[in-house]
């Protein structure tokens, strides 16, 4: 089977590049332009930089054979296309999935109605509202404008949660629950990101005190459930879930049984409805925010109809291959069944260029050949000696896996292959923070609140607290 990507931002490029070690045929199909990226509204507007252009057009120079996207069409559209698959690493790829989607391909072909469903928060929680009769939606601010927001957030004394309906626009959560402090901290971040979060609008979302964020996720083939997982991660970039967020800084995976408590909350009957209406892989996540408070359950998103980032990786870490989670679909078989875990853990780029304080690009990345199955290369390429070195895209370096028949076994494979990368000024959240139960949101108190509410099952013997 030969597998072909379509790649904007390169976040499959991993997985691309994985199957090429496995020894199979792979062509990246590169969008070169930002226009062709991204929705048709926004195409009159949408710029990048030459840097930042040439910067993101070096992801996995060298490594993998990377073609403009049209090529890739123009080869699916021309040759016979039965027996390849075809990857679209995002949902609002869709207008490239249009092309081919009656093609006798097979792979994963997101929708426009997809791509609406992450970024439309008002179209989601009305959805959430029909469909989901057991999660709560709490009420939202909706603004177009950065100074209509803060005028808002300077009258208000309720503590809210920023989020940007652009993919660029991330979502910002106070550190601290005194309603002048939290919101000046929001003011600040709309008045440092303009164009990021005016781009498409944004939202204030009521601020959940201790809220325990689960996320479960359901995949099919043709419309047939495969397997379903429960994904529970630390977006902060910082030990104890302080700093920045990042799109996913450590987390832990693992699979679920259909029927369980937690897939009937996330997975009504709609959402098979919706499966049975897409061709090839059909992926459907709804996080959870639980509030420790009064246990009542919240809508988070949807990540609809693509993966998410980090948990993809920590999917595949459970299988004997990434070519078999792919042939395993296809043949409707489950990937993933319970009984197994993973972990995972982001390592962080931390230098930058003297002169222009970019991302470094260039630095040399150097791993033993041993944690090769569970290293999950990032922002790189190879240079001139064919080392693999930074590219400079971004600060996600890589991120690195562990899998296991116990949590504890994947946690200790995960920070002994960190043990195996060699890179200097890297950061990742430490070992001591991923077991630790000391502050409440860490992931093994999640996971623990979610087994005493008898969301989920573990079929595998451990004892949480004792890892």
């Amino acid at each position: 089977m030969k597998y072909f990507f379509i790649t904007y931002n390169g976040l499959a490029l991993p997985v691309a590049y994985k199957l090429q070690q496995e020894g199979h045929d792979v062509i990246v199909g590169q969008i070169q332009d930002v226009k062709d990226y991204v929705m048709e509204e926004e195409v009159e507007n949408a710029t990048e930089t030459d840097f930042a252009k040439s910067r993101r057009l070096n992801l996995f120079k060298g490594m993998v054979d990377i073609r403009p996207a049209q090529e890739i069409i123009d080869i699916l559209l021309k040759d016979d296309p039965k027996g390849n698959f075809i990857f679209f690493e995002e949902n609002n790829l869709y207008r490239w999935a249009d092309k081919i989607r009656h093609l006798p391909l097979e792979g994963n072909f997101p929708t426009k109605e997809d791509f609406l469903f992450e970024i439309d928060r008002d179209l989601a929680k009305k959805f959430v509202q029909k469909h989901y009769p057991r999660l709560n939606t709490p009420e939202v601010k909706e603004f177009d404008s950065i100074e209509s927001g803060i005028r808002f957030l300077r009258k208000t004394q309720e503590v809210w949660v920023l989020k940007g309906r652009d993919d660029s626009a991330p979502t910002f959560v106070p550190d601290v629950d005194v309603p002048d402090l939290a919101n000046a901290q929001i003011i600040d971040m709309l008045q440092n990101f303009p164009y990021k979060y005016q781009k498409l609008g944004f939202i204030l979302e009521p601020f959940i005190p201790v809220a325990l964020e689960l996320t479960p996720e359901i995949m099919f083939y043709d419309g047939v459930p495969l397997f379903s997982t429960v994904g529970i991660e630390n977006k902060s970039f910082g030990s104890g879930n302080l700093s920045v967020q990042t799109g996913c800084a450590e987390d832990l995976v693992f699979p679920t049984y259909l029927e369980d408590r937690i897939n009937r909350y996330a997975f009504p009957p709609i959402v098979y409805e919706m499966a049975k209406q897409h061709k090839g892989l059909f992926i459907w996540d709804a996080s959870i925010l639980v509030s420790k408070k009064d246990g009542k359950l919240f809508f988070g998103e949807f990540c609809s109809n693509r993966p998410g980032y980090n948990s993809w990786f920590t999917e595949l870490a459970q299988c004997k291959s990434v070519s078999e989670f792919f042939e395993s679909s296809i043949a409707k078989v489950p990937a993933l069944k319970p009984g197994t875990v993973a972990t995972s853990v982001r390592v962080f780029n931390m230098n930058r260029d003297e002169d222009t304080e970019q991302i470094s690009e260039n630095l040399i990345v150097n791993y033993k050949p041993e944690i090769e199955k569970d290293l999950w290369l990032w922002d790189v390429k190879r240079d001139e000696k064919k080392r693999i070195v930074t590219a400079g895209c971004d600060w996600n370096l890589c991120i690195i896996t562990g899998s296991g028949k116990s949590i504890n076994e994947a946690i200790y494979r995960t920070y002994k292959n960190i043990d195996g990368l060699s890179f200097v000024g890297s950061y990742y959240r430490s070992k001591h923070d991923f077991v630790s139960q000391e502050y409440p949101t860490s992931i093994l108190n999640r996971l623990n609140y979610g087994l005493e509410r008898g969301l989920y099952r573990l079929p595998f013997d451990v004892r949480v607290g004792a890892i």
